[in-house]
């Protein structure tokens, strides 16, 4: 045939895999022997295994220095500006420097940032996402759904989970689904759940979390302390107790806010929660500017949670029948100074009264009586004026007796 030029030549769009090409065999020493063919899908299958500073396949813009090699035995490498980017393995895909361990393996020695998700979206719709997948065809109860471990070394150079956040499946019945999400920590050992949402409930050691924050221990001291390091002298590590009806917040009289329990177990032969003491706020004026409130304590009483003291604005009051037991060693001071005041059945509060003298008696001849503590008048209507005269020292003798035991009380003043 005719000679023509490349350039006449048909364009080939769609190459097949057996098409041809001219090639030309460098291996050959004669001349007659080196053109030869070679089809588009060998070529394509046979490049050079290239290297880190001379990829197999690269771009002149960046003068042959960017591309892909063949790094090793079923490998796919990365180069850019002759410096190692990353590969494909057997194992999975990796960037930079090391032993891939896992699908996708990053390393890296400096401290920046090694994973940023950026989305550019100015709507409301969420983004970025980072969705983790269990498309289990038999989903159960307590299936595990991922887990992002944080891996260190430990002393002795072995690698050691020192933390967690894993996810699992709590209830998997259509439309009545449950979530776990555990955030997990190592001490001393493997890594153990420390808090553990389930549904709406948030568990603190507790791996079933009954109430919307439930805190378990298994220690004698301290399970939680509320700390505040504010350097001034207003209240901290305040905790509020807020009770509101609704939206409304509007509360009315009686309305109870707030209860604190003290919860226990009793001795039954099946062993029952029994709350033995309580304290409870409630409303008992809601006017306003004229609010006031009650504080009422409770403890089990026979089977029965019962109010032994409530506190009101001005009014402390203790339940019937209860008595008033105090220290048997070195007692109790009611009132700890002579202006406090004190009163008794709705009379007005007065500070301690003043000092009662005895009654000094003397003879001036003959000889007084002497007080033995009874007296005995042999005629009621015609009493001799020794026998009153003995009365009168036995009633001398009681009254100063009074006087004393009710300066020993602080009653009067001494």
């Amino acid at each position: 045939m005719a000679d023509r030029k490349i350039t006449d030549l048909t364009e080939l769009t769609a190459p097949a895999a057996d098409d041809l090409l001219p090639i030309v065999d460098s291996s050959e020493a004669t001349a007659a022997n080196k053109n030869k063919k070679i089809q588009y899908g060998t070529f394509l299958r046979n490049l050079p295994s290239g290297t880190v500073g001379a990829p197999s396949l690269a771009w002149t813009a960046d003068t042959g220095v960017t591309g892909i090699y063949r790094s090793a035995a079923n490998e796919l490498a990365f180069t850019t500006n002759s410096t190692f980017a990353g590969k494909f393995s057997t194992t999975g895909f990796q960037l930079g420097t090391g032993t891939a361990a896992a699908q996708l393996h990053l390393f890296s020695s400096d401290t920046t940032d090694q994973v940023i998700i950026e989305n550019t979206d100015a709507g409301l719709d969420t983004a970025p996402d980072v969705v983790l997948y269990r498309n289990s065809a038999s989903p159960a109860n307590n299936d595990n759904l991922g887990n992002i471990e944080f891996r260190g070394k430990d002393s002795g150079g072995n690698d050691h989970a020192y933390a967690q956040i894993l996810s699992t499946i709590g209830t998997v019945t259509n439309t009545s689904e449950v979530g776990i999400l555990d955030l997990m920590t190592a001490d001393a050992s493997a890594p153990a759940m420390r808090v553990r949402l389930r549904g709406s409930n948030v568990g603190i050691s507790e791996a079933t979390p009954l109430f919307p924050l439930h805190v378990s221990s298994t220690i004698t001291s301290t399970a939680l302390q509320v700390q505040c390091t504010a350097n001034d002298s207003a209240s901290g590590a305040d905790i509020t107790l807020y009770r509101r009806r609704g939206a409304s917040t509007v509360g009315q009289n009686g309305d109870l806010l707030s209860t604190i329990y003290w919860r226990g177990h009793n001795d039954n032969a099946t062993t029952e929660q029994v709350d033995y003491a309580a304290v409870e706020g409630s409303i008992v004026s809601v006017t306003n500017n004229s609010e006031f409130g009650q504080l009422a304590f409770k403890v089990q009483n026979s089977g029965t949670m019962s109010t032994r003291l409530t506190l009101q604005a001005a009014t402390l009051t203790l339940a019937d029948a209860l008595n008033i037991a105090v220290n048997t060693t070195t007692g109790t001071k009611i009132g700890t100074s002579t202006t406090q005041k004190l009163g008794f059945y709705n009379a007005t509060p007065v500070v301690q009264p003043a000092a009662i003298a005895d009654l000094t008696v003397t003879a001036t001849t003959g000889t007084l009586p002497t007080a033995t503590g009874s007296q005995v008048i042999a005629d009621a209507a015609t009493p001799t004026n020794a026998e009153l005269l003995k009365y009168c020292v036995e009633l001398e003798a009681k009254l100063e007796l009074a006087l004393a035991r009710l300066r020993s009380l602080g009653l009067i003043a001494t």
